[in-house]
């Protein structure tokens, strides 16, 4: 069952979009890239192709001014 959206979840989103593709911000918030894909869409957010977005390796989002954390990196799936 897909993750719900919660409105921190949405206001990262928007943060995230304006610098990062889709596929960057689905590893960031630990969705899947059609999950974010649709949601930008329901919200009219342009996301940015792979090429002209921020490197994923060096994204500098800062989770501590979201209602979020990052996902654990050592967690299971």
């Amino acid at each position: 069952m897909a993750k719900r959206w919660s409105a921190g979840d949405i206001r990262d989103l928007k943060t995230l979009a304006q610098n990062y593709s889709v596929q960057a911000i689905a590893e960031k918030m630990d969705r899947t890239v059609g999950g974010v894909a649709f949601k930008a869409h329901q919200l009219g957010l342009p996301l940015k192709a792979r090429s002209r977005a921020t490197d994923p390796e060096s994204m500098d989002f800062d989770w501590t001014e979201s209602d979020n954390r990052p996902p654990a990196s050592d967690e299971c799936h």
